[in-house]
C-alpha cells in the first residue's frame, strides 16, 4: 500500500467540516480516504459531527442566528434528529478563509455513505471511497454526550453492517472501551486506536484486548521507534493533524503509513496521487 492520504473531516479548505459537500470535495481532489466523527441523537442516529453540542462558528439556529462558539448547552444526545436537522451547520470557519458558505444540516452517516458514492458514481470517478469513523466517546459522559459503550458500538457497527460497506468501513476512537465493544460484536471490521498523548504502548494494546488493524497517534508523538514497533506486530500508523507541508515530509520519513489532514490537496502535491487504499 503506498502512502495514504486522508481528509480530516473532509476537504476542509473548501467546504466546513463533516458536510457532505466537504467530503464530495474530498472525492474530487482524489481522496480515498475521509475520516469522520460520530455522535448520536435522542433517537439513536448516527449523526455526523465533531462536536456533542450545537455551537459556532459553523451552526446558526434555525430562525438563522449564529450559534457563539461558547454556546455548548444544546447536547445532541438531548435531541431528536429531525431537530438538529433545523439548524444550519455551513457557516465558514475563520481558520479556513477559503471556505465557502453553504447550507447544510449535520448528516446522518447513512447519508454521507450514500451521497458520496452516489457522487463518485455520477462522475465516473475510479476507485472506491473508505470512511474512517472516528467515535467521539469520553469515559465521564456515558448517559450526558452518548450511550454507555455498548449501546453505543451496537448502533455503529449494526449501521456499517446495514449499509454493505463492511469493507470499506474503519472504525477508531480515542476510548478504547468503545472499539473494544465494537470488536466483540464484529471481529471482522477494521478498527483502529487513536492516542494524543505518549502512553506504554505494550499497556495501551493489553487494556484494549486485541490488535487492531491502526495505531493513529497526534503527530509530536511520532519517530521512527514507534513505527518499528507498530510495523513489528503488523499495526499501520497514520497520524493526525498534519497540516504543514514540513511535518507531512518528516511524517514518512519516520515510518508513518500515511496522514490525517485537514489539507490533501498539499499532501498530493508533495506526494503525487495515492494508489488504491485497503481497509
Amino acid at each position: 500500500m503506498g502512502f495514504e492520504i486522508q481528509a480530516h473531516r473532509g476537504a476542509r479548505s473548501f467546504f466546513p467540516e463533516n458536510t457532505l459537500q466537504a467530503f464530495c470535495k474530498a472525492a474530487d481532489l482524489g481522496v480515498r480516504v475521509v475520516e469522520l466523527d460520530l455522535v448520536v441523537s435522542k433517537d439513536h442516529e448516527i449523526v455526523v459531527s465533531h462536536d456533542p453540542w450545537l455551537s459556532g462558528p459553523h451552526c446558526s439556529d434555525p430562525h438563522g442566528n449564529p450559534l457563539s462558539p461558547e454556546d455548548r448547552q444544546q447536547y445532541l444526545y438531548d435531541m431528536a434528529y429531525r431537530d438538529i436537522a433545523t439548524y444550519d451547520c455551513g457557516l465558514p470557519h475563520p481558520s479556513f478563509t477559503l471556505q465557502q458558505r453553504i447550507v447544510s444540516s449535520k448528516p446522518l452517516l447513512s447519508m454521507v455513505f450514500t451521497r458520496v458514492d452516489a457522487w463518485m458514481a455520477s462522475l465516473g470517478m475510479e476507485g472506491r471511497m473508505i470512511y474512517n469513523l472516528e467515535i467521539k466517546s469520553w469515559p465521564d459522559k456515558d448517559g450526558i454526550f452518548h450511550p454507555a459503550p455498548d449501546c453505543y458500538a451496537a448502533l455503529v457497527v449494526r449501521l456499517v453492517e446495514a449499509s454493505g460497506l463492511s469493507d470499506r468501513v474503519r472504525i477508531q476512537s480515542f476510548d478504547y472501551r468503545v472499539v473494544r465493544e465494537a470488536w466483540k460484536l464484529n471481529s471482522q471490521l477494521c478498527y483502529g486506536l487513536l492516542i494524543e498523548e505518549s502512553q506504554n504502548m505494550d499497556q495501551v494494546l493489553r487494556t484494549l484486548g486485541f490488535l487492531p488493524h491502526y495505531v493513529n497517534p497526534h503527530f509530536a508523538l511520532v519517530d521512527c521507534t514507534l513505527a518499528e514497533y507498530l510495523h513489528a506486530q503488523s499495526i499501520r500508523m497514520i497520524p493526525w493533524t498534519v497540516n504543514r507541508k514540513e511535518d507531512m515530509l518528516a511524517m514518512k520519513h519516520r515510518g508513518a503509513d500515511g496522514i490525517i489532514t485537514d489539507y490533501p490537496e498539499l499532501a498530493f502535491s508533495l506526494f503525487g496521487s495515492q494508489q488504491e487504499p485497503s481497509v
